[in-house]
């Protein structure tokens, strides 16, 4: 099996992307473009004329010992090919990631399922997808009655959608009212970068709840591709989740949605209560780690 190495400026961008748009597994994250706003350094390893690919996200650790790792903004990447990943293509893949990465802990996409004999440490994570083909009445009908009272909750209280928020709106939003540990600087210009470059591709839009003097109580930005609207930035303030807004605005996205052969991604890593609460079904991706760190070797 062909499969080299190639540092980022050596990459043919036209046959990367195309390789990823035609993939069997392709989805969002896989885009050169996705990929230069949420990651400084990437390099990738190829196979052929680019018929399988997989981006190596990099930077420099403790005493500057190269590592892959998984950017945030990007639930996984792992290999993107129109073959199908067999477990000896995966193998090989795994097998031709360079000495020079001593420790690995990345997110891969649910049909790269390490090998046992890979000798990676695999973790399951959840992410949740909610097929949209049925009509809005059928699939309302499978609401159980909790989030029934979380959307009428919100009627109540005179919550409506919007649309049109500029990017920076949502992601100074998304800033103020996300854990801690997302509250990055990065972050918030690579969300910018993301939610600008899908609204120019014609991609993506933008979506919000808010009250009746206009305060924001919730907002989402949504990207389509590959068959799939995938929710990149759900966020709610404490008001919001008092209000029900977060609910309310996922109904109004299935509503506009509903009865056309879509499919929503909830882009979850573990058990979303509301993606289940409207009928989502769970989807494996893995965590894979190594760690060959010399003192990793070591015994104190």
């Amino acid at each position: 099996m062909d499969i080299h190495y190639l540092k980022g400026p050596e990459i043919d961008q036209l046959k990367w992307n195309s390789c990823v748009h035609y993939a069997n597994n392709g989805n969002v994250f896989g885009y050169m473009w996705y990929l230069n706003h949420i990651a400084k350094d990437w390099d990738a390893l190829v196979e052929g004329d680019y018929e399988s690919v997989f981006p190596l996200v990099w930077k420099k650790g403790f005493f500057n010992q190269m590592e892959l790792y998984q950017p945030s903004l990007m639930r996984e990447m792992g290999i993107y090919s129109v073959h199908i990943l067999s477990k000896v293509r995966i193998q090989h893949f795994l097998d031709a990631i360079p000495e020079t990465f001593k420790r690995v802990d990345i997110a891969v996409n649910e049909q790269n399922l390490p090998p046992a004999e890979a000798g990676f440490e695999v973790s399951e994570k959840t992410n949740y997808q909610l097929l949209l083909n049925p009509n809005y009445e059928e699939l309302f009908d499978h609401f159980p009655k909790a989030l029934i009272h979380q959307l009428q909750r919100a009627e109540d209280a005179g919550l409506a959608l919007t649309s049109g928020l500029k990017p920076e709106v949502i992601a100074d939003f998304f800033r103020q009212h996300t854990p801690r540990r997302r509250k990055l600087k990065q972050d918030f210009h690579a969300l910018q970068r993301i939610m600008y470059n899908a609204l120019h591709r014609g991609w993506g839009f933008a979506s919000g709840v808010i009250d009746r003097t206009g305060k924001l109580y919730a907002v989402n930005f949504l990207i389509y591709s590959h068959g799939k609207v995938m929710s990149l930035a759900p966020v709610q303030s404490p008001e919001g989740q008092k209000a029900g807004a977060l609910p309310y605005l996922f109904e109004g996205l299935i509503r506009s949605h509903a009865g056309r052969p879509l499919i929503l991604d909830f882009n979850t890593e573990s058990t979303n209560e509301l993606a289940l609460q409207f009928g989502a079904s769970p989807r494996p991706f893995y965590q894979i780690h190594r760690n060959k760190q010399w003192w990793n070797a070591l015994s104190f």
